[in-house]
């Protein structure tokens, strides 16, 4: 039996809708981190997955997304922890947010993760930005983020 339904309407049903972020040189920056992606409204992120495009040469980078609320009253806070994707990343593998803000990024040299194993599902989010962190100017990344809205009219763009 033929499936009809086109892969994007299958990824929207099963993980949300996707944002991508082109690829490019990660920089040093320090808390709350290279602005990435922007969260309009209450969302749950269902996935952040990260593909390596150019190799960091052996040189650690240890990383951490944050997120920094929009909220005066708002502190920023971990979505994971430090994790160096810069030693063994080569170009083509896959680093994952698991979801546990104690738990950094999982990724090395590997073509295989398991997307967000740890954080049942979904992290949710109100509106802010989502931060990189980076201790080294090294390596290049393309970000995907996955998002259902929450409420109506909430929505994530890349910065």
């Amino acid at each position: 039996m033929a499936n009809l339904m086109q892969g994007k309407a299958l990824r929207d049903l099963y993980i949300g809708k996707k944002v991508d972020r082109a690829a490019e040189v990660i920089t040093t920056t320090a808390t709350p981190g290279a602005p990435m992606f922007d969260v309009h409204g209450l969302c749950l992120v269902t996935g952040l997955l990260g593909v390596c495009t150019t190799t960091h040469g052996g040189v650690a980078n240890t990383m951490s997304f944050e997120f920094n609320p929009d909220v005066a009253t708002g502190a920023n806070s971990a979505i994971t922890a430090t994790t160096d994707l810069g030693t063994a990343s080569v170009v083509g593998d896959v680093a994952v947010v698991v979801g546990a803000p104690a738990t950094g990024p999982l990724g090395g040299h590997v073509a295989v993760n398991v997307l967000g194993s740890t954080s049942g599902k979904g992290i949710v989010l109100n509106d802010g930005v989502i931060g990189l962190v980076a201790t080294a100017t090294n390596g290049g990344w393309r970000w995907v983020l996955f998002y259902v809205p929450i409420d109506d009219g909430a929505y994530i763009d890349a910065v």
